[in-house]
């Protein structure tokens, strides 16, 4: 049916790779299978694991009206995943408090203090050994 040429190409990954073209009984090159007809590799997309998320809105809370003292926020987390997160809070030098668990959430935090940080942090699973992210919360002055 005609003949087979195999032209080289180096991948991304420095290997390389062969694009096999056919010659047609019309004399037409077509490329099979191994790549696109162009001979830029085909690329497999692979779904890499989300990135754990861990924000506040608005952060810095804003100062507000100075004889009001507390603030609020809205707190989100995700663990990237279907995985459980554990949600703690550290203020100044108070030991971690438990605040929340669940794969993903919000929640409006409405006690943020002036002359205070608070440092959430979000945690795989209920181990409490593998800190995913966290965060500091302030109330500007």
């Amino acid at each position: 049916m005609g003949e087979s040429i195999k032209t080289p190409y180096r991948s991304a990954t420095n290997r390389t790779h062969y694009v096999r073209w056919s010659a047609l009984l019309l004399g037409f090159p077509i490329c099979l299978f191994l790549s696109t007809c162009d001979g830029a590799p085909r690329h497999t997309i692979r779904s890499s694991p989300a990135k754990p998320v861990l924000f506040a809105e608005p952060n810095p809370v804003p100062a507000g009206d100075p004889d009001q003292p507390l603030g609020t926020t809205v707190i989100t987390w995700s663990t990237g995943s279907e995985a459980t997160g554990d949600l703690y809070v550290k203020t100044n030098r108070s030991p971690e408090v438990f605040i929340a668990r669940a794969p993903s959430g919000t929640m409006k935090v409405d006690w943020i203090q002036f002359d205070s940080t608070y440092e959430f942090r979000l945690y795989a699973e209920k181990k409490h050994r593998k800190l995913l992210s966290k965060l500091d919360v302030i109330r500007a002055n």
